[in-house]
């Protein structure tokens, strides 16, 4: 994978390399991924898997791979996925290839984030706790509130007070939302009645919801975090991973 920079400055003539690189197009020896951004098709790469993860770094090796994308690169997410997710404060235009549909969601901001090393490269993803505190605010970009629950509680562990920190700083909503998700894996996850509590005292008046309001007529309620639930109490916390 190549950017049409490195390779206008490895040549000596931009126009010759221009060329080159229209043939090569042409002839479907190079493909592109985007304006810009290219892959080898020849000899040994052609029709080579590419990871969509180096696609994102190349393009910005400061984006943040986040979301539904983030529980793949974390190993956790309930299904596949085929929208990779990034936080990026230079790509801001959406594009596909090869069957993966590339989504910025916006600059990087202060969302917290980790190297992740793979067999296909290294990148930049959310931390465990940051993941946690974006798939809640936002599952219509982690595969929906089920998908979201189901793939962030098999996490093994996660640091509770990292957690906790975020959920403060993200407003009351996600102390409703985070509260709710520590109560259900407080054994697994080791958290306990004085962590809970201190989310507690600092939730508002609410309701809160987990998830966009619906249409369906059966929701739950959970009393103590004021939060109403997509579907009934029973159900969703069936999609809760016990480990």
């Amino acid at each position: 994978m190549f950017t049409t920079a490195t390779l206008l400055e490895a040549m000596d003539s931009k126009t010759a390399a221009e060329e080159q690189l229209r043939l090569a197009v042409k002839s479907k020896t190079v493909e592109r991924v985007r304006r810009g951004l290219l892959v080898s098709n020849h000899g040994r790469f052609k029709d080579a898997p590419i990871d969509q993860f180096e696609v994102v770094t190349a393009l910005d090796a400061g984006a943040v791979i986040s979301y539904h994308s983030a529980l793949e690169a974390h190993g956790i997410a309930h299904n596949e996925g085929f929208v990779c997710h990034f936080r990026s404060n230079t790509v801001k235009t959406p594009f596909d290839f090869r069957g993966i549909a590339y989504r910025p969601c916006g600059p990087v901001g202060n969302a917290r984030s980790k190297i992740i090393r793979s067999s296909a490269s290294t990148y930049l993803a959310t931390t465990k706790q940051q993941t946690v505190i974006d798939c809640l605010e936002k599952p219509i970009l982690a595969g929906g509130v089920e998908e979201a629950v189901r793939s962030l509680t098999t996490f093994v562990y996660l640091d509770v007070e990292k957690l906790i920190d975020l959920a403060v700083s993200a407003g009351v909503s996600a102390i409703s939302r985070v509260g709710w998700l520590l109560s259900e894996k407080k054994n697994e996850w080791h958290v306990s009645e004085n962590s809970l509590a201190q989310l507690e005292s600092k939730l508002g008046s609410g309701p809160y919801r987990l998830g966009p309001m619906t249409k369906r007529s059966s929701t739950g309620w959970v009393t103590r975090w004021k939060l109403i639930l997509p579907e009934d109490k029973e159900e969703v916390e069936s999609w809760i991973t016990h480990l």
